[in-house]
């Protein structure tokens, strides 16, 4: 009696331990595989093969969560949260806010998670991250799936004299508005800078999901840019996700991307735009593993 006393107190110091791991709150739910020195936050349900799913710029693991309500049989989807992403609150201080860092930090915790070769999703920056994790470490990837990646780079350069506000300068006007404390004015111009009207026509908690995140939209990530050769050579199997209702500028990067590997499957999901997998989540997940069961 003792002896099973002593460790289930164990257990639960061990528990303990795990909560403790982060200096800010856990969502319920929410886990942390401590990598590279930073605890990194992710939600999992399912087994089997392991699927881990990264998200873009602005957003964190909740961008998947329509996916995670249903996970498929045979599948364990793994959401997880990038350095300085929700649930931190992160003010943009501090360093280790890098391509080159989240690249590392992904790889470590997918090692961490012990699952041998996964299926590795990106969304548009998290696309970045995949690759350039992929190209680093293609012995931990399965297969690759890439949503509308922002792969900028592939895009042909303006010619002179062509309109439109740089993202540098968009990115200075939004850092000034935060810095004045007008989060949601400094997001509206960020989000619309496409399309105006977008940020007006969100959810609630869309929008609260990018004030969350809103310090890692303009804090440099410094070199990191995806060109051809790094897409062309990927070795192994690749789709190409796009949303129908997509802005120009990712239909034009996807259309790059094929041309570039043109042995990747392309898929397109049906009334959806860029986030794809929170406007038509049962056609994201259709596509989705109708690839990954080949």
């Amino acid at each position: 009696m003792v002896l099973r006393l002593l460790l289930i107190a164990a257990g639960l110091f061990s528990g303990l331990q795990m909560a403790l791991a982060a200096p800010w709150e856990l969502p319920t739910g929410v886990k942390t595989l401590t990598v590279n020195g930073y605890p990194m936050a992710y939600r999992e349900l399912g087994s089997g093969e392991t699927v881990v799913l990264v998200h873009g710029a602005g957003t964190d693991y909740r961008t998947w969560n329509a996916l995670l309500e249903s996970p498929p049989a045979g599948f364990r989807l793994v959401a997880v949260s990038r350095r300085h992403y929700y649930p931190e609150r992160w003010d943009g201080k501090g360093g280790q806010f890098s391509t080159k860092q989240h690249v590392e930090d992904l790889a470590a915790f997918i090692e961490a998670l012990g699952a041998g070769p996964v299926h590795l999703v990106g969304h548009s920056l998290g696309g970045t991250i995949a690759v350039r994790m992929a190209q680093a470490r293609p012995e931990l990837v399965k297969k690759l799936v890439l949503m509308e990646g922002a792969f900028n780079a592939l895009l042909p350069p303006k010619k002179p004299g062509e309109g439109g506000i740089s993202l540098l300068a968009i990115r200075k006007e939004v850092q000034a508005r935060f810095e004045q404390g007008d989060i949601d004015g400094g997001l509206e111009v960020w989000v619309d800078r496409d399309r105006p009207g977008i940020w007006k026509r969100r959810s609630e908690p869309a929008r609260q999901r990018a004030r969350d995140n809103a310090w890692t939209l303009v804090s440099p990530a410094g070199p990191g840019a995806v060109t051809c050769p790094d897409v062309a050579g990927l070795a192994m199997p690749v789709l190409l996700m796009q949303g129908e209702k997509t802005m120009p500028r990712f239909a034009r990067i996807v259309e790059a991307t094929r041309k570039c590997l043109p042995s990747a499957e392309h898929v397109m999901i049906p009334e959806a735009g860029h986030a794809m997998q929170v406007m038509n989540p049962a056609g994201f997940q259709a596509a989705l593993f109708t690839f990954l069961k080949k």
